[in-house]
């Protein structure tokens, strides 16, 4: 298996002929990660044109790996070192916002996007100014779920400004592509939207930002944990099994990014029908899976029928809210 020597061996035959040394003795490149034959690093640029001027040197970074035996995919993802946005240890803080929170799951299905939602609603209800943005550039669900489909976001300074629901600031790439066609994008061209969807918004003095992300452990986390200095993040599972082997694999990602996980939350935990709880997925999988791996257990969200009509219908969310502040208020605690 291919070790990060190894990759930064091969990088060493990318040369700027400008200057006449090769990227890894610039320290242009930085936060290598590799997954089962998957290969990811950020090359780093002085500034936006520097970028463009040296455009080469990514695309031969990209070329001398996947000659590299046992390497299947390269990502490699730009970070401007001069932005106007504030650089943390080779990451960059989200200017406009104090603090990033990214929700995942390792399974779609699971309800990671109401949870997600139902987050920054409580972080409202409970003063903070709050925001959030949805990055699944595959299968956007946060316009219908703020009926705010119909909706574009306004540009100022060539910036988009945030759509404003309920108070919320949201940002989606449902917002400015056709919610009628797929999108069929490569892994480069999903990286750039990502980029584009949270640089690009004028986020206004937002104290929390919740990002919910794709299910899967794939392009658009490696991007978010490389170059976004993020708080930390919460996964989303039902007590399913199934669910709880793709939570783990969330879990395993998130540890080897060094992302700070802040805990977990067990969606879909039970259906109540006349004062019983009925377990319809499993018992208590995510709260045990919590003990096992000694991550925070944030709590358990049952299953209730509002919400899917609250979800369809773009209606504030007010289904299960005490439930939902109570497991804002164990996001917020510092063990």
């Amino acid at each position: 298996m291919v070790n990060e020597e190894e990759i930064k061996l091969s990088l060493r035959k990318v040369i700027d002929q400008d200057i006449g040394k090769d990227v890894v003795t610039l320290d242009m490149v930085s936060s290598i990660v590799i997954k089962e034959g998957h290969v990811g690093f950020v090359l780093q640029f002085l500034n936006r044109e520097h970028a463009v001027k040296k455009a080469n040197l990514k695309i031969e970074c990209e070329n001398v790996l996947k000659a590299v035996p046992d390497i299947t995919k390269v990502t490699v993802v730009e970070a401007i070192v001069g932005t106007t946005s504030q650089k943390i240890n080779n990451k960059i803080s989200i200017e406009g916002v104090k603090n990033t929170i990214v929700v995942v799951s390792g399974k779609g299905g699971v309800g990671k996007s109401t949870v997600a939602l139902n987050i920054a609603v409580s972080l409202l209800k409970l003063g903070y100014r709050s925001a959030i943005a949805d990055v699944d550039i595959y299968g956007p669900s946060l316009p219908q779920m703020l009926g705010s489909q119909d909706l574009t976001p306004q540009i100022e300074n060539k910036k988009m400004l945030p759509v404003e629901r309920y108070g919320l600031q949201t940002m989606s790439i449902g917002y400015v592509i056709d919610k009628n066609r797929a999108v069929i994008w490569r892994g480069p061209m999903v990286t750039k939207a990502l980029h584009n969807l949270l640089l690009g918004t004028k986020w206004q003095d937002v104290e929390y930002l919740i990002i919910d992300t794709p299910p899967g452990t794939g392009d658009v986390h490696l991007s978010l944990a490389e170059k976004f200095n993020l708080t930390g993040a919460i996964i989303v599972s039902t007590p399913q099994e199934l669910a709880l082997i793709d939570a783990k694999k969330a879990f395993d990602m998130l540890k080897k990014l060094n992302v700070p996980i802040i805990g977990i939350v067990e969606n879909m935990s039970y259906f109540s029908y006349q004062g019983l709880q009925i377990h319809i997925f499993g018992e208590n999988g995510a709260e045990k899976m919590a003990k096992e791996l000694n991550i925070k257990f944030l709590g358990k969200i049952p299953l209730d029928p509002q919400i899917c009509k609250e979800s369809d219908s773009g209606l504030l969310p007010e289904a299960l809210m005490k439930v939902y502040s109570d497991i804002t208020e164990q996001i917020l605690m510092k063990d």
